[in-house]
């Protein structure tokens, strides 16, 4: 019965470590999101510089807003990658918690059943040499009679 529960617990921690590696895998695509969107910002801003460089003057008197605006996507995009990369680790520590807390019922499992197999391995020892010393005693026996 000690068996079967451990099983149970081994298989709940198993879950466990998968929903916190389904978690972690959420937040490391929502970060690859930020920075998707940050380089496009950069990309956007490089290609806007490049062409107010040979635009006209009216034509460049809307490429300061646009930079405002840039520099204030940076700096929210910035805010957001700090604060998913603190979720991202706090995600990690928890799937490395989950993990170790698997692998300790592992082990402990793993400890049992050797014990188990070699306890079973003694008593069949125990009933061979049973086995071998009454068939030793009837050949030594028969042989005394014959």
């Amino acid at each position: 019965m000690a068996k079967k529960s451990l099983q149970v617990l081994i298989r709940l921690r198993k879950w466990e470590v998968d929903e916190k590696q389904r978690a972690l895998g959420v937040l490391i695509r929502e970060e690859e999101n930020v920075l998707y969107l940050r380089r496009h910002v950069e990309e956007s801003l490089a290609r806007e510089s490049a062409f107010t460089a040979k635009a006209d003057p009216l034509q460049r008197s809307t490429f300061e807003p646009f930079v405002r605006r840039c520099k204030m996507q940076r700096e929210a995009l910035q805010r957001a990658l700090d604060d998913v990369r603190k979720r991202i680790a706090t995600a990690q520590g928890e799937l490395g918690d989950a993990y170790r807390r698997l692998k300790t019922f592992e082990i402990t499992q793993k400890a049992r059943d050797a014990a188990a197999e070699a306890e079973e391995n003694r008593l069949e020892q125990i009933a061979l040499d049973d086995m071998g010393l009454e068939l030793y005693r009837r050949r030594a026996g028969g042989a005394a009679i014959s």
